[in-house]
């Protein structure tokens, strides 16, 4: 019983790896990139006569290098006391090499107890992440070797369906990102003013997985 359904299993296998098109081999490989790259995002709220340009330059003083700020809108001032009118609020992005992330932390924190007007208050965090340089550098390497994974896989699944394999039909390659290393979170808790200790870890790394897809036509 044991036996008929082992060999009912591998002529499924058999059957799913064999299409109308061939024979599709996907193979992928795991790798770990170093995180290089610091994403930082900011939220920030202003009085009603404050502008883009004013956040900016609050922020580059700040040390973070021609963040991209747009106003997202508009909610009721909650930082003073009492609560007052309306405020914009606006959302800055930007992102620098991972080791200078911390200084620019310790920055943002001193800017946020010490805004300027018109601004009212400011929150962010940061994401680390791998270089889009560093991938690409990196699925150069690999793919040569995934493909000779994937000629390796379709050559087996053709030898046991009894066909010889022919020539590629087409590639499908794609990469995304498997977890963290060293870290069970990317994202920065603002700095502790009671303690003033700043709770910061970047991740040594992020593993990610590179995936590619061949179809290799068959001959009878």
């Amino acid at each position: 019983m044991n036996r008929q359904f082992l060999l009912l299993t591998v002529f499924s296998c058999i059957a799913t790896a064999q299409t109308f098109d061939g024979i599709n081999a996907p193979v992928s490989r795991s790798v770990a990139l170093a995180a290089d790259e610091a994403a930082f995002t900011m939220a920030v709220a202003g009085t009603l006569d404050s502008t883009q340009q004013q956040v900016k330059q609050a922020l580059q003083n700040a040390g973070l290098p021609n963040p991209t700020v747009v106003a997202i809108g508009l909610a009721p001032d909650n930082f003073t006391n009492p609560p007052g009118g309306v405020q914009i609020l606006y959302s800055a992005t930007v992102v620098i090499p991972a080791g200078s992330a911390l200084e620019v932390a310790k920055n943002l924190e001193t800017l946020r107890n010490h805004l300027p007007a018109p601004l009212l208050g400011l929150q962010y965090s940061v994401a680390f992440n791998p270089s889009q340089t560093k991938i690409d550098a990196m699925r150069q390497i690999v793919l040569p070797q995934l493909l000779d994974d994937s000629r390796k896989l379709a050559q087996s699944l053709a030898a046991v369906a009894g066909v010889k394999l022919g020539a590629i039909r087409s590639i499908g390659d794609v990469a995304g990102v498997f977890a963290l290393v060293g870290a069970p979170t990317a994202v920065f808790r603002r700095y502790d003013l009671l303690t003033r200790t700043t709770p910061f870890s970047a991740p040594s790394g992020m593993r990610y997985t590179f995936s590619l897809n061949l179809v290799f036509a068959t001959v009878q």
